[in-house]
């Protein structure tokens, strides 16, 4: 069971195998868990830095975490609020910024706390290079209005098809 901003969720994830609580843009490496640029927002809000409001999404295991990586599949939207609060009925593994550990039966409850600025690693690699230039021209021409949000998408599948 969990909780945000009131709405209580009792709902059963049969193929969740781990859910995430962010308030940016990118995860591991790059990959975007909320999917921004989607046409459909299924009643959520486009994730923002900015507004102090945190995302959760649910993954699936680690094959879904590599899919995530090149494009193939993504996160589960579950909730967004200012305040999240999980209900853990049994012991459970619990990681927050790579700490982990292993936690008693709670309520955790997770808020907003503040910003920092991070500092982002230029790619190393040629194929690092040749994605990070591939994603800002599909970025561009979806900001200018040349391809929308399905195209890009499929136009990032095949590459990351093609580069992998």
């Amino acid at each position: 069971m969990w909780e945000t901003n009131g709405v209580i969720f009792k709902e059963n994830f049969w193929d969740a195998e781990g859910v995430l609580v962010a308030n940016i843009g990118s995860y591991m490496g790059g990959v975007d868990l909320w999917q921004n640029e989607d046409e459909n927002y299924d009643n959520f809000d486009p994730q923002s830095i900015h507004v102090k409001i945190l995302e959760v999404v649910s993954i699936s295991g680690t094959w879904h975490l590599r899919k995530l990586q090149v494009g193939l599949s993504r996160a589960r939207r579950l909730a967004q609020g200012q305040l999240i609060k999980i209900q853990l009925f049994a012991a459970f593994p619990v990681q927050i910024d790579g700490e982990p550990w292993f936690q008693q039966s709670c309520i955790l409850a997770i808020s907003h706390h503040g910003q920092a600025f991070m500092l982002k690693r230029a790619a190393e690699e040629p194929l690092g290079h040749a994605t990070t230039i591939i994603t800002d021209v599909l970025d561009n021409a979806k900001t200018n209005s040349v391809i929308n949000a399905s195209q890009k998408r499929a136009l990032l599948q095949e590459m990351a098809l093609r580069l992998s």
